[in-house]
């Protein structure tokens, strides 16, 4: 009798019990992570090129972009970071990558290296790129500036470069991460041709701009 009742009260606390052990819900977010595309240029988009060779270098960044948060700058000042978009790789490699492959399309060629890896030694052009700014401006656009610095037969071409792009959509919430890496991978994509043009000019002994 009293092992029966003792069941009757086990059974009747068991919900209790269980209710004791609920876990709450997490509130966490899990980050979204983006990757830079290269887009091409559009149509043919390349130049004609004798036996081209190039080394794009480690590229250089300021301290705020060596994060893998996502930068807006909303305001003359202001930096931030956004917590749930994320680079997938670390953004340095990513620059370099997209520019290798852009790079290489325009110029014709196979014969190229990108940091990380080994700078060829019959490399004819060494790129050294300096990223000042490569985020969200206050306006719903995208800013890059940057510093070229391309090296070939003992001479060094330096030029600045500055490219803004509108985000599509009229409002704040309609202007997602995705098209927000899409611009900047559109920028890249123009800077790409920039470097092409100054390359194919020095190939061509061409004077500076």
């Amino acid at each position: 009798m009293k092992t029966s009742n003792v069941n009757c009260l086990l059974l009747l606390s068991l919900p209790l019990i269980l209710a004791s052990c609920v876990i709450p819900e997490s509130n966490h977010v899990r980050p979204t992570y983006h990757l830079l595309s290269e887009l091409g240029p559009e149509g043919n988009g390349s130049l004609p090129q004798g036996e081209v060779s190039f080394y794009v270098r480690q590229v250089e960044l300021p301290t705020y972009l060596q994060d893998n948060r996502l930068v807006s700058r909303p305001s003359k000042g202001l930096i931030e970071f956004r917590e749930n978009d994320r680079w997938g790789e670390p953004l340095e490699e990513g620059i370099t990558r997209v520019l290798g492959l852009d790079l290489g399309r325009r110029l014709n060629t196979f014969n190229y290296s990108v940091y990380p890896h080994r700078k060829k030694v019959s490399c004819m052009y060494d790129l050294g790129i300096t990223v000042r700014r490569f985020e969200r401006i206050d306006s719903g656009a995208i800013l890059l500036e940057a510093i070229c610095e391309i090296r070939f037969d003992g001479k060094v071409d330096q030029a600045r470069f500055v490219k803004k792009i509108e985000l599509p959509g009229t409002e704040k919430e309609e202007q997602s991460a995705s098209q927000e890496v899409r611009a900047l991978s559109q920028a890249i994509t123009e800077f790409c041709g920039f470097l092409a043009l100054r390359i194919s000019s020095s190939a061509a002994g061409d004077p500076d701009d």
